[in-house]
């Protein structure tokens, strides 16, 4: 496997978060790399050659079209990609795609977008380009010069949702929305409008997402007396509301014990994949 994770430039920050790229020749079924897709953030995925066909639980199967844009992943899923695989995937942040493609972005929360149905061919370009690079880290500077070029050619407002977003991130989840829009004075009803129409997500359920990826990360460390501690300085009152949300975001129950698998990589029995969840 060729498995590489580069970073974007200082310019394109914080909407690209990362580029990967990722060869396999394996045949059939393919383990994914580890922490490849998070919970809360979208990617635009660039299929050179394989498969990959998503299933959410609450939501028909679909195979990706070779350029699409997808996420976000708010619910278990399942992943089963077909090899040999050749894949570039862009990592955005939760405002990233609204700001640089000026994608609708509720029309896609666990779904995806075919790009190549865009009207600008800027996609299919890039994606051809792509398949010259001679060695991995030559996606790099395309890549870079794409994102650039969309960054000074958009026009589309985030309305203060990546102050919101950053805003939420930083406090851990911590907020109520009544706080969040008093802090931003809007009222609570254009806030979560204009918060979805930009991330794709209501603001309660990124809240959500945002709190269960913070306690998470600190269960791993923990033994069950701290855990039991460690969720009321996370807004969880108790053990039932945490195994929600593990439910929801994960799709199985939690042990306490062990160290979790928190991202797309955690492998089940035969050959389904969890993916999406958080990292």
């Amino acid at each position: 496997m060729n498995f590489h994770i580069f970073q974007p430039e200082d310019a394109l920050r914080p909407y690209v978060k990362q580029y990967y790229y990722w060869e396999d020749n394996t045949r059939g079924i393919i383990q994914l790399p580890q922490s490849l897709f998070a919970l809360g953030d979208q990617y635009m995925a660039f299929i050179q050659q394989g498969e990959a066909t998503v299933k959410p639980t609450n939501h028909p199967a679909y195979t990706l079209p070779a350029n699409s844009v997808i996420g976000h992943f708010t619910c278990a899923c399942q992943l089963q990609v077909k090899g040999p695989v050749k894949i570039v995937i862009v990592q955005l942040n939760a405002y990233g795609c609204y700001k640089l493609l000026g994608i609708d972005m509720p029309s896609f929360t666990n779904y995806f977008r075919n790009l190549d149905t865009c009207s600008t061919n800027m996609w299919q370009d890039l994606a051809a380009n792509l398949a010259t690079a001679r060695q991995p880290d030559g996606i790099i500077s395309m890549l870079n010069s794409a994102y650039r070029n969309c960054l000074e050619a958009g026009s589309r407002s985030l309305r203060q949702v990546d102050e919101m977003v950053d805003y939420l991130v930083a406090r851990k989840g911590n907020v109520g929305l009544e706080e969040l829009a008093h802090i931003f004075h809007l009222s609570r009803p254009t806030m979560e409008r204009v918060f979805t129409t930009v991330t794709g997500l209501p603001p309660q359920l990124f809240t959500r997402m945002v709190r269960f990826k913070t306690a998470l990360k600190s269960l791993q460390q923990m033994n069950f007396p701290q855990w039991q501690v460690n969720m009321s300085r996370n807004n969880y009152y108790n053990q039932a509301m945490f195994v929600k949300d593990y439910l929801l975001f994960n799709g199985d129950l939690p042990d306490y014990f062990e160290p979790v698998a928190t991202t797309i990589a955690h492998m089940h029995t035969g050959n389904r994949l969890q993916v999406a969840v958080a990292s």
